[in-house]
C-alpha cells in the first residue's frame, strides 16, 4: 500500500506540475512577464552628468501636463561619495514638462522635455519621447547643459529677474 500512496502522490505532484507549467506559458505568452517589454523605446529622460561627478544642483522643479509629480523628481548619486550625478523624468502624458535645475555654482537652467503619444509596441508602457531623451550637465560650472549630440535647442538659462535695470541702480 505505500506503494500505491507513494504513486499517487508523485502522479497528483507531476499533475501540478504540468498544469503550473501551462499556466506559466500561457500567462508568459500575453503577459508582461514575457519578454515582450525587453524591446520598448525609451519613455525616460535622464538628465545629470555622463562621468558620474557630483553635481551642485539646490532644487529640481517640474513644469507642464506631461511632468511627473514634484515628489518623484530627485538627484541620485551614482555611487560612493555622490549623492546627486542625475536626475530622470517619465512623461504621464502626452505634451511637455518643463525642468528648472536651481544650479549652487551657475544659473539656473530649463530643460523642455517633450512626450509623444503613448508607446503601442507589445504590452510597453509609457509615452514616447520626443527630442532628446539625454540631457548633459557638465562639472564643469561654466559649460551649460547640452543634449547628447551637444545641442541646446531645448534648454534655456534664466535669467536674473531681481534687477530692474532702472535709472539710479
Amino acid at each position: 500500500m505505500t506503494s500505491l500512496r507513494s504513486k499517487s502522490v508523485l502522479a497528483a505532484v507531476a499533475a501540478a506540475a504540468a498544469a503550473a507549467a501551462v499556466v506559466a506559458i500561457v500567462v508568459g505568452q500575453s503577459g508582461c512577464g514575457s519578454t515582450c517589454a525587453s524591446d520598448c523605446p525609451p519613455s525616460t529622460v535622464y538628465i545629470g552628468n555622463l562621468d558620474s561627478q557630483q553635481l551642485a544642483i539646490d532644487d529640481i522643479l517640474v513644469n507642464g501636463p506631461a511632468c511627473p509629480s514634484p515628489t518623484g523628481v530627485y538627484c541620485i548619486g551614482d555611487g560612493p561619495g555622490t549623492n546627486c550625478t542625475h536626475f530622470t523624468i517619465t512623461g504621464t502624458a502626452q505634451g511637455v514638462c518643463d525642468v528648472l535645475i536651481v544650479f549652487h555654482d551657475r544659473p539656473s537652467m530649463i530643460v523642455r522635455t517633450e512626450f509623444g503619444p503613448p508607446i503601442q509596441k507589445g504590452c510597453c508602457k509609457g509615452y514616447a519621447i520626443v527630442g532628446d531623451a539625454v540631457f548633459v550637465i557638465p562639472g564643469n560650472p561654466d559649460a551649460g547643459i547640452t543634449g547628447l549630440d551637444g545641442g541646446t535647442d531645448a534648454v534655456s538659462i534664466v535669467t536674473d529677474a531681481g534687477s530692474d535695470g532702472g535709472a539710479g541702480n
